[in-house]
């Protein structure tokens, strides 16, 4: 088992790579009156550039609990892990990270989350983690609420 640490950030870290903040501007500029963006206003065309970091983690109220949608691809190659299907509870298990908890706070609050999370493999790794909530319809044109979880290693 991996050991993982996550500590939240106000604000990016100044050193940061300018694709990051570009997705969380991107994300920002998506807001409109103090809501959360709608998926068609973030669609995949403009997420293109972050296809390789971005997971989707869609909250499912009657369980009160999400399902990951989507793992994303630098996050299962750097893990070994494939979640997709998976509910973060277990991600918080394997790595004794809070994952579901946060993501519980992003849903409840709207606001993005930025955590600096470092994890002992062979050697300590830092990835910056993004958490942005999105609208979107399921197929019947209900509303559903989802969380694109992006990381991005962070060489310090």
């Amino acid at each position: 088992m991996a050991y993982a640490q996550e500590i939240r950030l106000d604000d990016l870290p100044d050193d940061v790579d300018g694709q990051v903040s570009r997705l969380l501007a991107l994300w920002q500029d998506a807001c409109r009156d103090g809501d959360i963006p709608d998926r068609r206003d973030l669609d995949s065309d403009m997420l293109a550039p972050w296809c390789d970091d971005i997971g989707i983690y869609e909250y499912q109220p009657d369980r009160n609990d999400f399902v990951i949608r989507r793992d994303a691809p630098n996050m299962i190659a750097a893990s070994g892990e494939n979640y997709q299907g998976s509910t973060p509870r277990q991600i918080d298990l394997d790595f004794g990270t809070t994952v579901y908890p946060t993501l519980c706070e992003v849903i409840k609050t709207g606001q993005a989350q930025i955590h600096m999370i470092g994890v002992e493999r062979a050697q300590w790794e830092n990835w910056l983690r993004l958490m942005l909530p999105v609208r979107t319809r399921c197929r019947k044109g209900d509303p559903v609420i989802q969380v694109l979880v992006v990381h991005f290693l962070h060489k310090v």
